[in-house]
């Protein structure tokens, strides 16, 4: 059964958009983060090989992905500054240009500065896109269908998943990067298709509510103060992303059935994407986190027997469902938490912004973990192989299962 949902406090009260201009959003989101992912895994995969066609090298290559990473990092925590100067449908448009313009020159640019100059702008146009996308869709639903609403989020970028990246690999493989590039522009371009579903203004302001006047001193601390909970669901997204950069950096090196299980994984990661916000909307975050980690850890160790195909793909699929659903549980779950820490932080003078802020600290540790689990891999996977690397990922996961997902509260949890 689930219990009524409350009526929104004052302090946090949205807004619902009509339902023509939220159908029109929603398709909007969908297509935009179809497209923004599309492009990220076309150029994830072909790019570091025209980089090593082009002379730059293994280091160059890895420069091209590094760079990426580290600007998308460094823009997301603006984004919210952004968001509330720029309006919704300015702001996705920009990341899709910032993303498709620098596309353009690629097959005309070898040189290893002029490959990171604009992997250096794809990056800073990625971090908007990924923040926006993800605040932008959680403000057009009530909390209790944010869970279906995540999980529709997140399937349309694990689709972009399992074709881009087969896709621009098969591309590259073929020598054919003006094609690759191109076709990462034309996705890349479907960012600005789908901001024109959004309304052009800012995102709705919380509603306004008297507050005592107080100094911006107590003030910050009183934010911190409010962030404090999300710390526990995002050590799990933290963990959980080294596990899968872990799983898909490592997993190809492996037997001759690592293809297929990468795949397995992909599928049954958008199947629980779709699944898991369902149940998430009916039972609540907490009670889907646990199991779904536990599922993760399962599958993860099935990666260090890479010789054997029946193992390494039941642990690919159970990687894959795992995964898929602490995506949309910690999604969900953060934000959540930031609701509440705003409400708490309107009644002491706060300034709002929960959703913002939550997108923000959930994609800066989904990209760090990931890159985690990339770089530190390495080393382990060079000295005890897959049985050291992957058993040892899945132990992490399981001291995350143990310290980082919350209690469900008796009173407030769905039941």
């Amino acid at each position: 059964m689930t219990l009524p949902a409350k009526p929104p406090s004052a302090a946090g009260a949205r807004p619902s958009p009509p339902p023509g201009r939220r159908r029109a959003a929603v398709v909007g989101a969908l297509v935009a983060a179809f497209g923004g992912f599309a492009h990220f895994n076309l150029l994830l995969s072909a790019l570091p090989a025209y980089a090593l066609r082009s002379g730059s090298g293994a280091s160059g290559a890895g420069a091209l992905t590094g760079t990426l990473i580290a600007t998308t990092l460094v823009v997301q925590p603006f984004t919210p500054w952004l968001f509330a100067r720029l309006g919704r449908r300015r702001s996705l448009a920009l990341s899709g240009a910032l993303m498709a313009l620098p596309s353009l020159p690629l097959a005309g640019v070898s040189s290893l500065p002029g490959l990171v100059a604009l992997s250096a702008v794809r990056g800073l146009g990625f971090g908007v896109f990924v923040v926006a996308g993800v605040t932008f869709t959680a403000e057009l639903f009530p909390p209790e269908r944010r869970g279906r609403a995540m999980g529709w989020y997140g399937a349309a970028v694990g689709a972009a998943g399992v074709i881009g990246a087969p896709l621009g690999v098969a591309l590259a493989r073929q020598d054919a990067y003006g094609p690759a590039f191109a076709l990462a522009t034309g996705t890349a371009g479907l960012v600005l298709v789908g901001a024109l579903g959004f309304p052009s203004g800012a995102p709705p302001a919380p509603a306004a509510a008297p507050k005592p006047a107080v100094r911006r001193g107590p003030r910050l601390g009183a934010r911190l103060r409010a962030l404090r909970p999300l710390s526990g669901p995002l050590l799990v997204e933290v963990v959980s992303t080294t596990a899968y950069g872990v799983v898909f950096t490592f997993l190809p090196l492996g037997g001759p059935a690592a293809p297929a299980a990468l795949l397995a994984a992909q599928v049954s990661c958008v199947a629980a994407r779709l699944v898991g916000g369902g149940l998430i909307d009916r039972h609540g975050a907490r009670r889907v986190l646990g199991p779904a980690v536990l599922l993760a850890a399962l599958g993860t160790a099935g990666g260090a027997l890479p010789d054997r195909p029946l193992p390494l793909l039941a642990g690919a699929l159970l990687f894959g469902a795992g995964f898929g659903a602490v995506q949309s549980a910690t999604l969900v779950l953060v934000m959540e938490l930031a609701e509440a820490a705003e409400t708490a932080q309107d009644r002491a003078g706060g300034t709002g912004g929960g959703l913002g802020r939550a997108s923000v600290a959930w994609n800066v540790a989904f990209d760090a973990g990931t890159g985690l689990g990339a770089l530190a891999g390495g080393p382990v996977f060079a000295v005890g192989g897959p049985p050291v690397l992957f058993t040892g990922t899945a132990v992490l996961l399981a001291a995350a299962l143990l310290v980082g997902v919350p209690a469900p509260p008796a009173a407030a949890e769905r039941a």
